[in-house]
C-alpha cells in the first residue's frame, strides 16, 4: 500500500528539467531565429539563444546538437514557409509583373506576422559570404527564386510580351537583386504602411521597362 504524498508524474525520459516538448522548441526556434539575424551566425551562441528562450543550455541540446544543426533546421523551415510557399502562390499569377508583386506581397504577409522571418532569410545571405559551409544553403535559396522567374522570364519573350533581344539570363539576376533588396528592406527598414506602395510601384515600373 502506497504511503505519504501521492506518487509524482514521471518526466519523459531524456528531457531535460523545464522541456515542454514542441512548445520548448518553438520558443527556441524563435529565440534563434531574432538572435541570427541581429548578430550573425558567428556572434550567436547556444548561452546567448538559451538566455533569450529563457531555458537552459541542455535544454537546448535536447533538440539540437549543434549550432550548424539549428541553423539549418531554422532556415529550412523559413525557406519553406517564406520562400517556396510564396512562389507557389506567385506562381497562379497573370504575367511577370504581376508574379513578381504577388511575391512580394507574400513575403511582405510573412514579415508583418513576424518581421523576423524575412530579416533572417535576408541576411542568411551575408551568414553564407562569411561562413563558405553556409555557401549551399544561401545559393539553394537563390536558386529557387531564379527558377521562378526565369521560365516567366522566357514565356513573356516567347508570347512576344517582352522583345526577344532581352538578355534573360542578365534580366533573371537584376530580379532576383530586386527581390533581395525588397526583402532587405522589409527586414530591417520598411514599414507595412510602405511596403504595399513600393510593390505597386514596383510593378509599374517593370510594365513600363518590359512591355
Amino acid at each position: 500500500m502506497m504511503t505519504g504524498s501521492a506518487a509524482q508524474p514521471r518526466r519523459g525520459r531524456g528531457r531535460p528539467p523545464g522541456s515542454d516538448g514542441a512548445q520548448t522548441r518553438d520558443v527556441i526556434l524563435r529565440s534563434a531565429r531574432e538572435l541570427f539575424s541581429e548578430v550573425g551566425y558567428d556572434r550567436a551562441t547556444f548561452t546567448d539563444i538559451a538566455t533569450r528562450a529563457g531555458v537552459s543550455r541542455t535544454n537546448i541540446n535536447h533538440y539540437f546538437r549543434s549550432k550548424d544543426e539549428l541553423y539549418r533546421t531554422l532556415f529550412e523551415a523559413d525557406k519553406d514557409s517564406v520562400i517556396t510557399a510564396g512562389i507557389a502562390d506567385a506562381g497562379a499569377a497573370g504575367d511577370l509583373a504581376d508574379r513578381m508583386a504577388a511575391f512580394l506581397r507574400i513575403t511582405m504577409r510573412a514579415d508583418s506576422e513576424n518581421r523576423t522571418y524575412v530579416r533572417f532569410l535576408a541576411a542568411s545571405l551575408f551568414d553564407a559570404l562569411r561562413n563558405p559551409e553556409l555557401g549551399d544553403w544561401a545559393e539553394g535559396q537563390i536558386d529557387n527564386v531564379r527558377g521562378f522567374i526565369r521560365p516567366a522570364l522566357e514565356a513573356a519573350v516567347a508570347d512576344g510580351t517582352i522583345g526577344p533581344d532581352v538578355d534573360i539570363a542578365t534580366a533573371t539576376e537584376v530580379l532576383i537583386a530586386v527581390v533581395w533588396g525588397m526583402s532587405m528592406y522589409a527586414g530591417f527598414v520598411g514599414t507595412d504602411g510602405r511596403l504595399e506602395p513600393m510593390i505597386d510601384h514596383l510593378t509599374a515600373l517593370l510594365r513600363g521597362a518590359l512591355w
